[in-house]
């Protein structure tokens, strides 16, 4: 199953690779300019991830933040109480060795 799941994301890597390279291929025969038409395809294509990012995974990305500081802050707590909870025991302990 694993080596499927490898196979297909590498075929999709190699599809736009593949994409990526014939667009670059065709528009530099409209501009006549190789540099120039992998350029033209770079920025549309930093458009697009922009666009990407604005209309979904700057929320995903809020969503995971959001729940990094939950647990970041309820670890703190736990850390605090275990802390209450140890020095409270010792000097339960220190009490009753006395």
């Amino acid at each position: 199953m694993l080596v499927s799941i490898i196979v297909y994301i590498a075929a999709i890597i190699t599809s736009i690779v593949l994409f990526v390279a014939a667009l670059v291929a065709w528009l530099s025969e409209y501009v006549e300019s190789r540099a120039l038409a992998a350029f033209i395809v770079g920025l549309l294509f930093l458009l697009l991830s922009r666009l990407v990012y604005i209309l979904a995974a700057r929320k995903a990305i809020e969503d995971i933040n959001e729940r990094l500081t939950t647990i970041s802050d309820v670890a703190y707590a736990a850390r605090k109480g275990y802390g209450v909870i140890i020095r409270f025991l010792e000097s339960i302990l220190d009490q009753w060795l006395k």
